[in-house]
Protein backbone atom coordinates (compact mmCIF):
# COMPACT_ATOMS: atom_id res chain seq x y z
CA UNK A 1 0.00 0.00 0.00
CA UNK A 2 1.65 3.55 -0.93
CA UNK A 3 1.84 6.05 1.21
CA UNK A 4 -1.70 8.15 -0.64
CA UNK A 5 -3.38 4.77 0.11
CA UNK A 6 -2.80 4.77 3.99
CA UNK A 7 -3.82 8.24 4.53
CA UNK A 8 -7.18 7.64 2.38
CA UNK A 9 -7.80 4.21 3.96
CA UNK A 10 -7.18 6.18 7.48
CA UNK A 11 -9.44 8.85 6.78
CA UNK A 12 -12.21 6.87 5.60
CA UNK A 13 -11.93 4.85 8.56
CA UNK A 14 -12.23 8.11 10.76
CA UNK A 15 -15.09 9.71 8.51
CA UNK A 16 -16.96 6.17 8.58
CA UNK A 17 -18.29 7.31 12.34
CA UNK A 18 -17.58 11.01 13.21
CA UNK A 19 -19.09 13.47 11.36
CA UNK A 20 -19.72 16.25 13.59
CA UNK A 21 -17.64 18.75 11.94
CA UNK A 22 -14.45 20.67 13.32
CA UNK A 23 -16.15 23.01 15.71
CA UNK A 24 -16.35 19.37 18.01
CA UNK A 25 -12.66 19.81 18.49
CA UNK A 26 -11.82 15.84 19.01
CA UNK A 27 -8.80 14.70 18.47
CA UNK A 28 -10.66 12.94 15.50
CA UNK A 29 -11.60 15.78 13.74
CA UNK A 30 -7.94 17.23 14.07
CA UNK A 31 -7.06 14.03 12.55
CA UNK A 32 -9.40 14.52 9.82
CA UNK A 33 -8.24 18.23 8.79
CA UNK A 34 -4.28 16.99 9.25
CA UNK A 35 -5.02 14.48 6.74
CA UNK A 36 -6.80 16.61 3.99
CA UNK A 37 -3.41 18.74 3.95
CA UNK A 38 -1.73 15.41 4.06
CA UNK A 39 -3.46 14.00 1.37
CA UNK A 40 -3.76 17.10 -0.86
CA UNK A 41 -0.35 16.84 -2.87
CA UNK A 42 -0.48 13.36 -3.10
CA UNK A 43 -3.88 14.26 -5.22
CA UNK A 44 -4.23 11.75 -8.51
CA UNK A 45 -5.41 14.93 -11.09
CA UNK A 46 -3.41 18.02 -10.50
CA UNK A 47 -5.54 19.70 -12.76
CA UNK A 48 -8.83 18.20 -12.00
CA UNK A 49 -11.15 20.49 -14.26
CA UNK A 50 -9.77 19.05 -17.38
CA UNK A 51 -11.10 15.65 -16.36
CA UNK A 52 -15.19 16.38 -16.66
CA UNK A 53 -15.64 12.56 -16.89
CA UNK A 54 -14.27 12.37 -13.33
CA UNK A 55 -16.06 15.21 -11.29
CA UNK A 56 -19.43 15.40 -13.34
CA UNK A 57 -22.28 14.03 -11.64
CA UNK A 58 -23.69 13.25 -8.08
CA UNK A 59 -21.16 13.02 -5.88
CA UNK A 60 -22.14 12.22 -2.62
CA UNK A 61 -20.87 13.58 0.65
CA UNK A 62 -19.69 11.45 3.78
CA UNK A 63 -18.54 14.29 6.02
CA UNK A 64 -18.77 18.13 6.01
CA UNK A 65 -17.42 20.85 7.90
CA UNK A 66 -20.04 23.62 7.02
CA UNK A 67 -18.56 27.14 5.86
CA UNK A 68 -20.01 29.98 5.92
CA UNK A 69 -21.56 30.80 2.87
CA UNK A 70 -24.82 28.78 2.59
CA UNK A 71 -24.64 27.20 5.59
CA UNK A 72 -24.35 30.67 7.83
CA UNK A 73 -22.14 31.51 10.66
CA UNK A 74 -24.94 29.77 13.26
CA UNK A 75 -23.69 26.27 11.65
CA UNK A 76 -20.17 27.18 10.46
CA UNK A 77 -18.04 24.37 11.50
CA UNK A 78 -20.56 21.91 12.50
CA UNK A 79 -21.20 18.37 10.80
CA UNK A 80 -24.56 16.14 10.42
CA UNK A 81 -27.44 16.66 12.69
CA UNK A 82 -26.62 20.51 13.91
CA UNK A 83 -30.19 22.40 13.60
CA UNK A 84 -30.71 25.69 12.79
CA UNK A 85 -33.06 27.47 10.40
CA UNK A 86 -33.76 27.02 7.06
CA UNK A 87 -32.77 30.59 6.97
CA UNK A 88 -29.37 30.35 7.66
CA UNK A 89 -28.87 27.67 5.58
CA UNK A 90 -30.01 29.63 2.14
CA UNK A 91 -28.54 33.49 2.76
CA UNK A 92 -31.33 34.68 4.02
CA UNK A 93 -33.87 33.73 1.33
CA UNK A 94 -35.84 31.09 2.94
CA UNK A 95 -38.21 30.97 5.66
CA UNK A 96 -37.36 30.97 9.09
CA UNK A 97 -38.51 27.60 10.65
CA UNK A 98 -35.97 25.00 12.31
CA UNK A 99 -33.89 22.77 9.96
CA UNK A 100 -31.52 19.45 10.45
CA UNK A 101 -28.77 19.07 8.39
CA UNK A 102 -28.81 15.20 7.37
CA UNK A 103 -26.38 15.13 4.39
CA UNK A 104 -25.02 16.64 1.22
CA UNK A 105 -23.94 16.10 -1.97
CA UNK A 106 -22.39 18.25 -5.21
CA UNK A 107 -23.63 17.66 -8.29
CA UNK A 108 -21.85 19.03 -11.68
CA UNK A 109 -23.14 18.80 -14.87
CA UNK A 110 -20.19 20.11 -17.23
CA UNK A 111 -22.47 20.53 -20.11
CA UNK A 112 -24.18 22.55 -19.04
CA UNK A 113 -22.24 24.33 -16.43
CA UNK A 114 -24.30 23.24 -14.16
CA UNK A 115 -23.05 23.54 -9.82
CA UNK A 116 -25.09 22.28 -7.40
CA UNK A 117 -25.27 21.49 -3.97
CA UNK A 118 -27.71 18.80 -2.93
CA UNK A 119 -28.56 18.67 0.68
CA UNK A 120 -30.59 16.48 2.85
CA UNK A 121 -32.94 18.31 5.76
CA UNK A 122 -35.73 17.34 8.25
CA UNK A 123 -37.79 20.49 8.22
CA UNK A 124 -39.90 22.19 10.43
CA UNK A 125 -41.10 21.00 14.03
CA UNK A 126 -42.54 17.81 12.29
CA UNK A 127 -39.03 17.51 11.12
CA UNK A 128 -40.39 16.27 6.88
CA UNK A 129 -38.00 15.37 4.82
CA UNK A 130 -36.74 17.29 2.60
CA UNK A 131 -33.99 18.44 -0.38
CA UNK A 132 -32.54 21.10 -0.49
CA UNK A 133 -30.91 22.82 -3.83
CA UNK A 134 -28.58 25.36 -3.96
CA UNK A 135 -28.83 26.39 -7.51
CA UNK A 136 -25.29 27.58 -9.17
CA UNK A 137 -23.60 27.30 -12.14
CA UNK A 138 -19.53 27.34 -12.54
CA UNK A 139 -16.79 28.46 -15.01
CA UNK A 140 -13.01 27.57 -15.51
CA UNK A 141 -9.80 29.49 -15.44
CA UNK A 142 -6.71 28.61 -16.94
CA UNK A 143 -4.34 29.60 -14.64
CA UNK A 144 -5.78 27.20 -11.82
CA UNK A 145 -7.38 23.98 -13.40
CA UNK A 146 -8.28 22.90 -9.25
CA UNK A 147 -11.13 25.52 -9.02
CA UNK A 148 -14.29 26.36 -9.79
CA UNK A 149 -15.25 29.94 -9.79
CA UNK A 150 -19.49 29.41 -8.92
CA UNK A 151 -22.16 31.78 -9.55
CA UNK A 152 -24.78 31.28 -6.61
CA UNK A 153 -28.28 31.33 -8.79
CA UNK A 154 -31.11 30.62 -6.10
CA UNK A 155 -32.50 28.05 -3.83
CA UNK A 156 -35.35 25.19 -3.86
CA UNK A 157 -37.01 22.98 -1.11
CA UNK A 158 -39.07 19.81 -2.10
CA UNK A 159 -40.44 16.87 -0.08
CA UNK A 160 -38.31 13.86 -0.60
CA UNK A 161 -41.65 11.90 -1.11
CA UNK A 162 -41.90 12.27 -4.95
CA UNK A 163 -45.79 11.86 -4.77
CA UNK A 164 -46.74 14.72 -2.30
CA UNK A 165 -47.82 18.19 -3.28
CA UNK A 166 -46.13 21.24 -3.11
CA UNK A 167 -48.80 23.00 -1.25
CA UNK A 168 -49.21 19.59 1.30
CA UNK A 169 -45.39 19.80 1.80
CA UNK A 170 -45.94 23.30 2.39
CA UNK A 171 -48.50 22.95 4.78
CA UNK A 172 -46.83 19.80 6.50
CA UNK A 173 -43.25 22.25 7.59
CA UNK A 174 -45.38 25.12 8.16
CA UNK A 175 -45.06 27.23 5.74
CA UNK A 176 -48.25 29.14 4.03
CA UNK A 177 -47.29 30.34 0.73
CA UNK A 178 -45.77 27.95 -1.81
CA UNK A 179 -43.78 31.15 -3.73
CA UNK A 180 -41.60 30.77 -0.36
CA UNK A 181 -40.00 27.35 -1.04
CA UNK A 182 -38.19 28.99 -3.87
CA UNK A 183 -35.96 31.72 -4.44
CA UNK A 184 -33.26 33.38 -6.87
CA UNK A 185 -30.37 35.53 -5.82
CA UNK A 186 -29.57 39.27 -6.74
CA UNK A 187 -27.33 40.00 -7.02
CA UNK A 188 -25.71 36.70 -7.73
CA UNK A 189 -22.57 35.82 -5.49
CA UNK A 190 -19.71 34.82 -6.83
CA UNK A 191 -16.96 32.71 -5.05
CA UNK A 192 -14.92 29.76 -5.55
CA UNK A 193 -14.55 26.12 -4.27
CA UNK A 194 -11.33 24.23 -4.81
CA UNK A 195 -10.98 20.28 -5.72
CA UNK A 196 -7.79 19.73 -2.45
CA UNK A 197 -7.61 16.32 -3.80
CA UNK A 198 -9.25 13.91 -6.70
CA UNK A 199 -8.87 10.27 -7.46
CA UNK A 200 -12.13 8.16 -8.81
CA UNK A 201 -13.40 7.97 -6.53
CA UNK A 202 -12.91 10.07 -3.79
CA UNK A 203 -12.33 14.67 -3.86
CA UNK A 204 -12.09 16.79 -1.15
CA UNK A 205 -13.49 19.77 -2.13
CA UNK A 206 -12.80 23.35 -0.09
CA UNK A 207 -14.75 26.06 -0.27
CA UNK A 208 -13.82 29.86 -0.47
CA UNK A 209 -15.40 30.63 3.37
CA UNK A 210 -14.42 27.33 5.58
CA UNK A 211 -16.30 24.54 3.80
CA UNK A 212 -14.56 21.54 3.85
CA UNK A 213 -16.89 18.51 2.17
CA UNK A 214 -15.34 14.97 1.43
CA UNK A 215 -17.35 13.49 -1.16
CA UNK A 216 -17.58 10.14 -3.12
CA UNK A 217 -18.36 9.20 -7.02
CA UNK A 218 -22.06 7.80 -6.77
CA UNK A 219 -24.13 6.63 -9.63
CA UNK A 220 -27.25 8.32 -8.09
CA UNK A 221 -29.27 10.73 -10.76
CA UNK A 222 -28.01 14.14 -10.40
CA UNK A 223 -31.22 14.92 -8.26
CA UNK A 224 -31.19 19.06 -8.93
CA UNK A 225 -31.50 18.37 -12.58
CA UNK A 226 -33.73 15.55 -12.23
CA UNK A 227 -36.06 15.63 -9.56
CA UNK A 228 -38.50 17.63 -11.76
CA UNK A 229 -38.87 14.74 -14.68
CA UNK A 230 -41.76 13.13 -15.42
CA UNK A 231 -43.62 14.52 -12.32
CA UNK A 232 -46.93 15.64 -13.57
CA UNK A 233 -47.25 19.70 -13.95
CA UNK A 234 -49.81 21.08 -11.24
CA UNK A 235 -50.29 24.87 -10.21
CA UNK A 236 -48.72 23.65 -6.93
CA UNK A 237 -45.69 22.39 -8.74
CA UNK A 238 -45.43 25.35 -10.70
CA UNK A 239 -43.11 27.29 -7.92
CA UNK A 240 -40.54 25.10 -7.61
CA UNK A 241 -40.70 23.76 -11.51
Amino acid sequence: MTGREKLRSELLSIIATHKEGFKSGTPESARIDALIDELTPLTVYTKPLDHPETFRGHWGGDYFNLGKLVCGASAQNQGVGVTTSLKTFSMGRLPDIPATFLGSGLEIDPGTGAYNFFSHFALGEKQVPAYHFSLASYERREENLARFLVEFEGFKIVPVDHNMSMASFAAAIGIGDVALLSAEMSPRPKLWSDIAYMDDDLRIQLGQLGGHYILFRTDRPMYSIEYWKNKPPSSSNAAVG
